[in-house]
C-alpha cells in the first residue's frame, strides 16, 4: 500500500493575494506605458513643428537679407493697392492695425549677380557703383560690371526671354528728387517713383525705360551707389480656418510666398509665382527696428488622433543688416 504524501501548495487566500498584486503591477505598468507613449507623441509633434517652423523662418530670413529696406510694406491679405486701406510702410504701421495688416511685402535686390564673380574677367554682374560723370538722365554707367552676363540671371527672376524688366534704386541720400521728395515704401511701386525700370545696353550701361518725365525734367537725383532689383516678394496668410480643440477654437492658416513679379511694371503679388511656405500657422508677426527686422512664426501640430488637441511651437529671428 502506497503511503499518503502531502504536497505543499498555495492556499486560496494566497492565490487571491497574488492575483491582487499582479493586478496592481499590471495597472501601474499600463499607466506607465501610456505616459511614455503620450510623451513620445508630444515630443514627435514638437520636433516636427520645430523643424518646419525653423525651415520656414530661415527661408524668410535668407530672402530678407537681400531686401531693399525702404520697400517693406505691411499689407492686408487679399488687397493689392497702395492706399492706407491696402498697405502701410512697415515702419509707419499703427499699433492698432497690426492684426489686420498681416502680409509682409518687399523688393529684393539681386544678390546672386552682386556677390558672384562668375565672369571670365572676375567681375560681378553689377557692381553697385555709378559713374556720375558718364551717366545721363537716360543712361546709367556702372563700371566694374558685367551686365551682359547679368541678363542671364535676370531672365530667371523676371521671367522674360531677354532678361529685361529689372529696376534700380539709388542709395545714400534720403531725398531722391530735386524738389525735396523723399524715399518711402509706397513710391517703390510707382513707375514715376523712387525705383526706376532699366534695360541692359552693354556690359557697363543700363538704359532707363522711357516714359518717366521726372528724369528728362531733371527732377531725379543720381548718387554714387545703386542696387539692382529684379523681383518683389510677399508672404501672405491664406486659407484661414477654425479648428475646434479641447481648449476652445483656434484659427489657423497657411503662409504662401509670392515671388517673380515687378511692382515698378505695375504688377502686384497676384501676378507672381507662389509656393506654400508653411501650413497650420497660428502666429505670423513682423516688426521693423532701424536696420533690423524681427520675425515670429508659430505653427500648430496635432497630438491626438481626434484632432482636438494641438501643441504650438514658435520660432523668432532677427534679420540684421
Amino acid at each position: 500500500m502506497t503511503p499518503f504524501r502531502t504536497r505543499k501548495a498555495f492556499t486560496l487566500i494566497e492565490l487571491i493575494f497574488v492575483i491582487v498584486i499582479l493586478g496592481i503591477v499590471a495597472s501601474l505598468g499600463a499607466e506607465m506605458i501610456a505616459r511614455v507613449y503620450e510623451s513620445y507623441i508630444i515630443q514627435r509633434a514638437v520636433h516636427r513643428g520645430s523643424v518646419k517652423s525653423e525651415l520656414a523662418i530661415n527661408e524668410l530670413a535668407n530672402r530678407l537679407n537681400r531686401r531693399i529696406d525702404l520697400s517693406i510694406l505691411a499689407r492686408k491679405p487679399g488687397y493689392t493697392g497702395l492706399s492706407d486701406n491696402d498697405a502701410y510702410p512697415l515702419i509707419e504701421l499703427p499699433i492698432d492695425k497690426v492684426n489686420q495688416y498681416t502680409a509682409l511685402e518687399w523688393i529684393g535686390y539681386d544678390g546672386d549677380g552682386f556677390n558672384s564673380n562668375f565672369t571670365a574677367s572676375n567681375l560681378p554682374g553689377w557692381s553697385g557703383f555709378c559713374d556720375l560723370n558718364a551717366s545721363t538722365y537716360n543712361t546709367l554707367v556702372s563700371p566694374a560690371s558685367k551686365l551682359g552676363e547679368e541678363k542671364n540671371i535676370m531672365k530667371v527672376y523676371t521671367g522674360t526671354n531677354d532678361g529685361n524688366g529689372s529696376a534700380i534704386i539709388f542709395l545714400g541720400d534720403s531725398e531722391y528728387r530735386t524738389d525735396g521728395a523723399t524715399y518711402e515704401a509706397k513710391c517703390m511701386y510707382r513707375q514715376d517713383g523712387c525705383i526706376f525700370p532699366v534695360t541692359v545696353t552693354n556690359d557697363t550701361t543700363l538704359t532707363f525705360v522711357s516714359g518717366d518725365g521726372n528724369r528728362s525734367a531733371g527732377i531725379m537725383k543720381y548718387t554714387e551707389f545703386y542696387q539692382l532689383a529684379s523681383s518683389a516678394f510677399a508672404v501672405v496668410p491664406e486659407n484661414n480656418r477654425t479648428i475646434e480643440t479641447a481648449d476652445g477654437n483656434v484659427t489657423l492658416w497657411d503662409l504662401r510666398l509670392y515671388y517673380g513679379y515687378q511692382p515698378w511694371q505695375g504688377e502686384n503679388y497676384t501676378n507672381g509665382s507662389s509656393s506654400l511656405l508653411l501650413r497650420n500657422v497660428s502666429v505670423f508677426r513682423f516688426k521693423k527696428e532701424i536696420n533690423a527686422l524681427r520675425l515670429k512664426i508659430c505653427v500648430s501640430e496635432q497630438i491626438a488622433a481626434s484632432g482636438h488637441k494641438l501643441i504650438s511651437i514658435c520660432k523668432e529671428k532677427e534679420v540684421i543688416r
